[in-house]
């Protein structure tokens, strides 16, 4: 008969892992940042080594490499800002469509279910009254945002500033014959983070140049500005595409045609199937190593706790607490329970040969 695998050990990691939730939820708007700047602390770190190997200091390659990142988050913001200037040129027009769309709606509500207009319209007068209570919400909302990413630069540099000496940390909680393989977990946990950050972004610009050609094919207007913001929310990881093709979807009933909308449909399918089948697997690919059932059972905990920003942190944070799973004694089935069975080298050696196809060397 097999030993019992001991109920009061299971309990503990039970009752830490409610406590931990716990502290995270209250908690979230801390931990929310430090994850964020973590993340793209590791992201940079081989930009600031190179940038060492050259014989610059560590303070001016941890700017640079902070520099970097807000020069990359400003290109988005202003190309968006331009192109959303485009759309505000057309407002008026889009403004006057939607009424009519929305009088028909009305006109047939009212022939099909005998719904009289003025009981739908009911509700108008308090949507102008909670204006300037929306406004306001806005404005704190934009401040406290720049609030966010100005603390999360800031930690971006600390990070990369001693990055050193909180590795050395890690490494001397272990003894003696151990910090090696701890120094090679934080590597792991280092390569971790930057292959699925750098494919995720990878990913999101493929996908962008995907729905920008379908888009302009069909000739949806404003085709730059849906696409690039398709193209931020695949950031979230599997659904991101789908929630963001809902904003092409509506301009196109909106300031669009039928046939439009149709086509929009069609392009948003299938660029999440060529997401799904090869963007996801070869670009992405296996680099958090999680199974199917674990990654929603992570994204929708991700969400619960930190909203959007769990959605898209969770993920990555459970490879890297996987990896940690794998090299502290008495956690390995714990990664192997979360961890992904299916054998990830098949997507590693489609993307090399595919790699070699480009290759001059024969």
């Amino acid at each position: 008969m097999l030993p019992h695998p001991g109920l009061a050990r299971i309990n503990k990691i039970l009752l830490f892992a409610i406590l931990l939730s716990i502290v995270l939820y209250f908690g979230r708007d801390f931990f929310k940042l430090i994850s964020f700047a973590g993340l793209l602390a590791m992201l940079m770190t081989p930009v600031s080594n190179k940038l060492e190997n050259h014989r610059i200091s560590r303070v001016f390659s941890s700017i640079i490499s902070v520099l970097i990142i807000v020069a990359l988050f400003s290109g988005v913001i202003i190309l968006l800002s331009a192109q959303i200037g485009n759309i505000g040129k057309e407002l008026p027009l889009i403004l006057l469509r939607y009424e009519e769309i929305k009088l028909d709606i009305q006109s047939w509500i009212n022939n099909s279910l005998g719904v009289s207009t003025e009981q739908l319209r009911v509700h108008a007068p308090e949507v102008f009254r909670n204006a300037g209570s929306f406004l306001t919400g806005m404005v704190k909302g934009t401040f406290t945002f720049i609030g966010s990413l100005f603390l999360v630069l800031v930690f971006i540099f600390l990070f990369l500033m001693q990055r050193n000496k909180y590795e050395n940390f890690v490494v001397m909680l272990y003894k003696e014959d151990k910090r090696n393989e701890a120094k090679k977990m934080i590597d792991k946990i280092s390569n971790v983070a930057q292959q699925y950050l750098t494919g995720r972004l990878a990913a999101a610009c493929l996908m962008g140049i995907l729905f920008l050609i379908g888009f302009s094919v069909i000739g949806l207007k404003n085709a730059v500005v849906l696409s690039l913001i398709v193209a931020i929310m695949t950031i979230i990881p599997y659904v991101g595409a789908l929630i963001g093709g809902l904003i092409p979807f509506f301009i196109s009933i909106i300031d669009g045609s039928f046939n439009q909308s149709i086509w929009v449909i069609i392009i948003i399918l299938a660029v999440n199937v060529i997401d799904h089948y090869f963007i996801e697997p070869y670009v992405v690919g296996g680099s958090v190593n999680i199974s199917p059932f674990f990654t929603i059972f992570v994204l929708i905990l991700g969400g619960i706790i930190w909203g959007i920003a769990g959605i898209i942190l969770f993920l990555p944070l459970s490879g890297i607490l996987k990896i940690v799973f794998e090299n502290v004694e008495g956690l390995q089935p714990y990664a192997s329970l979360i961890g992904d069975q299916r054998d990830s080298s098949e997507h590693k050696n489609i993307w090399s040969n595919l790699k070699g196809m480009f290759s001059r060397k024969r």
